[in-house]
């Protein structure tokens, strides 16, 4: 009996790059901690790669394809400042709603989140780390053959922010 050459391989993760933009809404709770939520749209590429495998079902040459996501992410926050506003921590989560995936295991997912920032005037920019505690899964189909991307989401993230309004103090 002939192996199936569709049976599915393994995509591999590899580096990526991303971009969004969004909208916060920011409230002062107690001196100098404020809470932040808001809504923003994220989009995330993937380079990933997979085993060709031949008829007699053995890997015979690797692929490549890129991976996209697209989220729907809610943010919630907590910034505490320090050094008179100019520097800053912002722990918080992320509720994340993947976008056009029809066949994925969990269509949403939340992340936790720690980051540490500064302010240049009005502008806003702070470096963090984004991770996931549940386990995605994916399908992917670039040559016509079906593949599975599993993934847990790790990711470091550079925010430059900068208010459009504010009350004045």
């Amino acid at each position: 009996m002939p192996k199936n050459s569709n049976f599915p391989s393994i995509a591999r993760m590899g580096n990526s790059y991303g971009g969004g933009i969004g909208a916060y809404f920011s409230a002062t709770i107690w001196k100098s901690i404020s809470a932040n939520t808001g809504l923003n749209y994220r989009t995330v590429s993937y380079d990933c790669s997979y085993d060709i495998f031949n008829s007699s079902g053995q890997s015979s040459s690797v692929g490549s394809c890129t991976y996209r996501q697209n989220w729907l992410v809610v943010p919630f926050n907590l910034r505490k400042s320090f050094l008179n506003n100019w520097l800053f921590v912002e722990p918080g989560i992320e509720l994340n709603w993947i976008l056009g995936h029809e066949q994925m295991k969990h269509k949403n997912e939340m992340l936790w989140k720690i980051g540490i920032g500064s302010k240049f005037g009005k502008l806003n920019y702070s470096l963090n780390y984004l991770w996931g505690n549940k386990e995605q899964l994916d399908f992917l189909y670039p040559d016509g053959n079906f593949k599975i991307v599993n993934y847990n989401t790790r990711m470091l993230q550079l925010k430059v922010s900068y208010p459009l309004w504010q009350k004045n103090k």
